[in-house]
């Protein structure tokens, strides 16, 4: 696939991102007085998080990378300077000082912001012009992969993404900072957490349009694991066959289902799975998955809808993100 410069904005709005980065007012309020301040993720997720939610189809979401590209000129300069001050501005807090239930939701927020900057200033494949990667794990640089590369500096300990996960996320204090995504965790955590963090790819949770926050952390992580289990990709029950069929990411974290033979997904899909799920797991009387699937790791990219000829009608409700979660400071 390739990246389209056609869709440039003109560069006079440009500039215009720090300023809506910053800017104390229009829709963003102040942050929790016990938290890290959270308006520029908030303003950047409101941004270019765009919704796709299809009439009759589940809740998912997208990220408008290229659309953030341009708008920073990358293709030029190789910098973000709004992605280099909400990087320090998120990163300005110290875990240690914090709540348990802070300190998750400040990972997750950072996790989240970690992986957009790093695909956003990484989009392109070097020497190919405008064509762009497609996944996270088509990018291997000499500091590693994508999510095993060392990339991020807290309190004093230099982290690779699956090492902030592990530690901060997961909160398993004996994780390597620079651990690369194998072997899989050995200490179990809320398996909602899987749904919370999004890999920039459809495999993974969808990207959340909010922010997260300590105040309201069971109310999000509820909902973003039920939008993500309601998703095909995540797990389809088929009440004709009788067939329940999931992901391999339940798997690959494992540690929260139980171990190698997941006992606990079953009960899980029965608390937080969509209707469908709980009549089939009820009238079949499942203990266990009839079967699972590779998650597509293919990048989470928006693409601009084409332009239709007049009068075409509309199939679609794409929009930009601008909901709030349970519980969030924004309205």
């Amino acid at each position: 696939m390739r990246f389209a410069p056609a869709r440039t904005l003109p560069s006079r709005l440009a500039p215009l991102l720090l300023a809506v980065l910053f800017a104390a007012g229009a829709g963003v309020r102040a942050a929790h007085a016990d938290e890290p301040d959270y308006s520029g993720w908030q303003a950047l997720l409101s941004k270019y998080t765009r919704v796709v939610h299809e009439k009759g189809k589940p809740w998912d979401s997208r990220f408008d990378y290229g659309q953030l590209f341009i708008d920073e000129g990358i293709w030029k300069t190789h910098q973000s300077a709004a992605l280099s001050a909400l990087h320090t501005q998120l990163l300005a807090a110290s875990p240690a000082d914090m709540t348990p239930a802070e300190r998750t939701a400040w990972a997750i927020n950072v996790y989240n912001f970690l992986v957009i900057e790093r695909m956003t200033m990484n989009l392109l494949v070097p020497g190919h012009k405008f064509q762009r990667f497609d996944s996270p794990h088509q990018l291997h640089g000499d500091d590693g992969s994508f999510f095993g590369a060392r990339i991020v500096m807290v309190d004093g300990t230099k982290y690779s993404l699956v090492g902030l996960e592990r530690r901060f996320v997961y909160g398993d204090t004996s994780a390597d900072p620079g651990a690369d995504e194998s072997p899989a965790r050995d200490k179990p955590g809320d398996p909602r957490l899987m749904f919370a963090v999004c890999k920039a790819s459809y495999g993974t949770g969808p990207l959340m349009p909010w922010v997260w926050r300590s105040d309201s952390l069971e109310a999000q992580l509820n909902l973003a694991t039920r939008r993500a289990l309601a998703l095909p990709r995540y797990v389809q029950a088929n009440e004709a066959t009788g067939e329940l069929v999931a992901t391999n990411r339940f798997f690959e974290e494992r540690a929260d289902f139980g171990g190698p033979d997941l006992p606990g997904l079953v009960p899980f899909l029965k608390k937080y799975g969509t209707p469908a799920t709980q009549r089939l797991i009820a009238a079949r009387k499942l203990t266990k998955a009839s079967r699972f699937f590779e998650p597509d790791w293919k990048l989470n990219y928006f693409e601009p809808p084409k332009a239709k000829l007049p009068g075409a009608a509309d199939s679609t409700a794409t929009k930009t993100a601008t909901k709030s979660a349970p519980g969030s400071k924004t309205p």
